[in-house]
């Protein structure tokens, strides 16, 4: 009997001999329950939703945007001829300008030598005439001739008294001889107004 209590008494061991690759490990899943992983969780959830709706945002943004550019080129299109018009009106509206100042341009010139020839015959006193005028630039050269040497400086008095006139000077004076009877030639620079023509009643 004693035998048999000294039996019953003795503890079993229970001692795992496998390597420790071979055992079989024990899943520990408290930390599932930490405020700390929750909380992070949570966190990234709401970026990830957070993310999700700014992309839905821009994709539809976007797809406006298309959709108005698309409009905006139809409408570029369908306004294509009457662009096309307007160019060619402006085309047409510079070669009128450009004509109409051309024509200005003669007028004036016309207006100019209208006036210039005026003055210059009105202020010829009698014995004396024109026999040639060149232009160069704003002056004239102009030959004259005239049977009284005192009409040379005569007519010169006269052409500084015209507004259109801005100042006179004797180049060249000789003595002659026409039909036998004493003569002189003359030349004279005569400066004009630049704006001569471009105004009513100059003088």
């Amino acid at each position: 009997m004693a035998k048999s209590h000294q039996h019953s008494s003795i503890q079993l061991l229970e001692i795992n001999l496998l390597p420790a690759e071979h055992k079989r490990k024990k899943f520990d899943l408290s930390w599932l329950s930490d405020a700390r992983v929750i909380w992070s969780s949570f966190a990234l959830f709401i970026v990830a939703v957070v993310l999700f709706l700014l992309y839905v945002h821009i994709e539809s943004t976007v797809g406006d945007l298309q959709a108005i550019v698309e409009q905006t080129k139809a409408a570029a299109e369908k306004e294509r001829p009457l662009l096309k018009k307007i160019e060619e009106l402006d085309q047409k509206v510079a070669l009128i300008a450009s004509k109409s100042k051309a024509l200005k341009s003669i007028q004036v010139s016309r207006k100019r030598w209208v006036i210039l020839f005026e003055d210059l015959s009105t202020a010829l006193p009698a014995g004396t005439w024109i026999t040639g005028v060149n232009q160069a630039g704003t002056q004239l050269d102009i030959g004259c001739v005239t049977w009284s040497f005192s009409d040379v400086a005569l007519y010169m008095l006269k052409l500084e008294q015209k507004v259109s006139i801005t100042d006179v000077s004797l180049t060249n004076i000789s003595a002659s001889k026409i039909n036998g009877e004493d003569a002189y030639n003359f030349s004279l620079k005569v400066g004009f107004n630049e704006n001569l023509g471009m105004e009513d009643g100059i003088r």
